[in-house]
């Protein structure tokens, strides 16, 4: 709740917002979050699958359902919206519910393209309506407790900075990925590197990139997309990728949906003047972490889990979503962050089909 002041004194600020959702697959979650929040009083669910609707409905018992989203818009006065569709049409629902007047979470990639994104960008600015991207890897816990580490000049300056989503074998084959580029944009890179890269960006406090050189490969999901009768499969099951900063920091991504490895796994490393650290996620038959930071202290660089450095527990991203609409903050999230991972991914793409580094202009 938000604390007014009127007239000398305080009163508490009771706005609740009606928050649609559509996309139901992808945003079931988001309705948790929306159903579990008392800033919410009321959520309205669309999506082309009538059976998902009726199950999510029932589960969080939820009346009002739609299969055709420009009625929803036209017939509910929305505050806000959950956009989790497939990524082409992120920009088109994204745009056409700002322009009904509605503040607009969208899910990750910001857009299939940097093209896309700008548009989006431009219409939360000519609709004044606050557009946030779902990057919600900033707001785990350990994530949250590391920025804090790094506000406070513990780790010094970052000089390089290594992110990976490596998965075994995870291909997401219930998505659309027949019609491959069409519909998503790209692979791995897009899926789950715009996960990593964000949050490796935003410890260093999203610096400019200058140039990148990257690749692309498909060696190892082909087979399996043919057995599942899609031809031609031509979005990539591993993508890396070697940026550097204008500010000299050098920034590797690596990401994959299948590859020869052992356990899926989600890390981040950092290297700075006065220390370092490591987010490590194992997901497997053992769901292990491994958090630490690494500070020289008498002379000694000494291992410090993260978990000792304690901060106090902040708001999952859907929340943080409608705060910003109930105080009328910038959203923590930006379109303009959204639109910088989007470039970032352009020039990967470009450089791996180039053959060459590509400078960003």
């Amino acid at each position: 709740m938000l604390l007014q002041s009127i007239n000398g004194g305080i009163r508490l600020n009771n706005r609740k917002l009606k928050v649609g959702v559509v996309g139901l697959t992808v945003g079931a979650s988001h309705v948790k979050d929306y159903a579990s929040s008392d800033t919410v009083k009321e959520i309205v669910l669309c999506d082309v699958d009538e059976s998902r609707l009726k199950e999510i409905g029932d589960i969080y018992n939820i009346s009002k359902k739609y299969t055709d989203f420009d009625k929803m818009l036209k017939e509910e006065n929305l505050d806000a919206i959950s956009i989790a569709v497939p990524n082409f049409l992120h920009m088109r629902l994204s745009i056409q519910a700002m322009e009904a007047g509605v503040h607009v979470l969208c899910e990750k990639p910001m857009a299939r393209n940097a093209v896309e994104g700008r548009k989006m960008l431009e219409a939360s600015q000519k609709y004044n309506k606050k557009l946030m991207i779902n990057f919600n890897q900033r707001f785990l816990h350990e994530c949250q407790t590391l920025k804090s580490v790094i506000d406070e000049g513990k780790l010094g300056e970052i000089y390089y900075v290594r992110t990976q989503w490596q998965r075994r074998r995870g291909v997401p084959w219930w998505y659309p990925l027949s019609s491959g580029k069409e519909v998503c944009g790209g692979g791995a890179l897009i899926d789950l590197g715009v996960h990593v890269l964000d949050r490796a960006m935003w410890f260093c406090g999203y610096p400019d990139p200058e140039w990148v050189l990257g690749n692309t490969f498909c060696k190892v999901s082909k087979d399996e997309a043919a057995r599942k009768g899609i031809q031609n499969f031509e979005l990539e099951d591993m993508g890396v990728a070697m940026f550097r900063m204008t500010n000299g920091v050098m920034l590797e991504l690596e990401a994959s949906w299948a590859s020869n490895r052992e356990n899926e796994m989600i890390t981040t490393r950092i290297y700075g003047s006065k220390g370092g650290a490591v987010l490590q996620r194992e997901i497997g038959a053992v769901n292990d972490a491994c958090n630490t930071v690494f500070l020289e202290i008498g002379g000694e660089v000494r291992n410090i889990p993260l978990e000792e450095m304690k901060i106090s527990k902040k708001p999952n991203v859907r929340q943080a979503f409608l705060d910003a609409i109930i105080k009328d903050e910038e959203v923590p999230c930006t379109p303009q962050q959204g639109l910088k991972i989007t470039q970032m991914l352009d020039m990967v793409y470009l450089s791996a089909e180039n053959g060459t580094p590509v400078k960003f202009e």
